[in-house]
């Protein structure tokens, strides 16, 4: 039978390792819970009328001018680029090996489904995204996140809600754009390459043909998500660690890191559901 002391040790071994075990748990859990809670408090915020003041509404315009105009280029550089490497490649190769009624369900189900949406997202989570965690970095980690506070000013309504709706609004406006240029650039290059008659209008008509009826509801929904999601992060990060905040080089990479991961599950979660 085992002494007191002998037990009041095992006991604290026990204490110790369930500590460390509830430890390694709770750090796991409470980013996902932060995000969460954050993204709850946004929504609840965007549906109350009461929220868009003007400053608000000054905030939106401001940023939904730099997440899509920002953005934008470089969007339709990587839509001419995919439409040459995917949509061109598909009307050749399958069109040589004589496989033409495959080529409208390979683009519909690859490009339009799940590339445009995601390719469009890592965008926005490089160019504006970026941008997002160095400035809300600036003020979480400066003296006007405090004054936000000390004024009676929700930081979630200056900083959080208007980047949130911005970049879901931005980010299926782009992915359609996205659409459009990567259909049209790579039946250009069909047409220079294989010059073959493909009339455009008619190619087009097939895409919608090929495309299901969940599909029109699937892909702005994931533009939405994307871009709420994108910005949603960026402003997690440096709010929800106010000692990274004020280190950029620290920051952006962090917060990067963690917006891939977010659009890319995202992405795949709302494929599967849909």
């Amino acid at each position: 039978m085992m002494s007191s002391a002998a037990l009041d040790a095992h006991r604290g071994t026990v204490r110790r390792q369930l500590a460390a075990v509830g430890a390694v748990v709770i750090a796991a859990i409470r980013w996902p819970c932060f995000v969460t809670g954050m993204a709850f408090a946004t929504v609840r915020a965007a549906a109350d009328p009461l929220s868009w003041r003007r400053p608000v509404r000054s905030e939106l315009r401001r940023l939904l001018a730099g997440a899509a105009g920002g953005t934008l280029p470089i969007t339709l550089g990587a839509a001419i680029l995919v439409g040459i490497a995917m949509v061109f490649q598909a009307l050749y190769w399958l069109g040589a090996a004589g496989q033409d009624t495959l080529i409208n369900q390979v683009i519909a189900g690859l490009l339009i489904r799940e590339v445009a949406p995601l390719v469009v997202g890592l965008l926005l989570a490089g160019r504006s995204g970026t941008a997002t965690l160095i400035e809300v970095g600036e003020i979480r980690g400066g003296a006007r996140f405090r004054l936000l506070a000390a004024s009676g000013i929700d930081p979630l309504l200056l900083l959080v809600l208007p980047r949130v709706v911005a970049f879901a609004i931005a980010a299926p406006a782009l992915t359609v754009l996205f659409v459009a240029i990567a259909l049209v650039s790579g039946w250009t290059m069909d047409v220079l390459v294989s010059a073959r008659p493909l009339d455009l209008p008619s190619f087009l008509d097939d895409i919608l043909q090929a495309m299901a009826p969940n599909d029109f509801i699937l892909v702005p929904l994931k533009g939405v998500l994307i871009g709420a999601v994108v910005a949603l992060v960026c402003c997690a990060v440096p709010v929800g660690a106010p000692s990274l905040a004020s280190v950029p080089a620290r920051l952006v990479p962090r917060g990067f890191a963690y917006t891939l991961l977010s659009v890319l599950l995202v992405s795949g979660i709302v494929s599967i559901l849909l």
